[in-house]
Formats: structure tokens, sequence, C-alpha cells
């Protein structure tokens, strides 16, 4: 068993889901204020519930962590298909960071 790698997946599932979680909840603050504001444009507020159901996909994100995590930690064979690279979940410590992702989306 690689503990080094083990310990690295178990830290950065840790960071993902805290960011996840910050980042749902302060869309659902936003969402709470908008839906007790009776003047606030259903646009808007359908962008923010739109975000909110984005970030519940960190489960998905999560179980590819850990499915990584177990295999490190029964020492079961790397996955050899010729597209396993794109299994990985986000990168990380290079790639596009979470900030500059959202703010593609947002400039649409």
């Amino acid at each position: 068993m690689n503990t080094a790698s083990a310990v690295a997946e178990i830290e950065a599932l840790r960071s993902a889901l805290d960011q996840a979680s910050d980042a749902l909840m302060a869309k659902i603050e936003i969402g709470l204020s908008l839906a007790a504001d009776p003047s606030a444009d259903i646009h808007t507020a359908s962008g923010v519930f739109s975000d909110m159901l984005s970030l519940c996909s960190f489960q998905d994100l999560a179980g590819q962590r850990l499915t990584r995590l177990a295999a490190l930690i029964s020492d079961a064979p790397a996955d050899t298909r010729p597209d396993a690279h794109l299994l990985n979940g986000p990168a990380d410590t290079a790639g596009l960071s979470q900030g500059a992702a959202d703010a593609l989306f947002e400039a649409r």
C-alpha cells in the first residue's frame, strides 16, 4: 500500500468536500434571501438554484476519489483502460481552479 498516496487522496477529498459544502451553503443563503424577496428577479433566482444543483455533483467526485483510495488501500491493480486518466476527477495541483471554472460559467 502506498500510504502517502492514500493520505493525499484523503486530504484532497476532504478539501473538495469542504469547498463544495461552503459554496453550496453560500448559494442556499442567497436562494433563501431571494425566495423571501417578492420583487426578486426570477431569472436570478433560477440561476442561483441551478448553481446549487451543479454544486451537488460533488458526490460523484467524492465517489471517484474514494474508489481510488480503496484501490490504493487494497493494492488493487491500476485501471489499464486508455481513458483511465479521464476518470480522476479534479486536478490536485494543476489545471483550472474552481474559481476560474465558475467564472467561465458566470460569463455566459
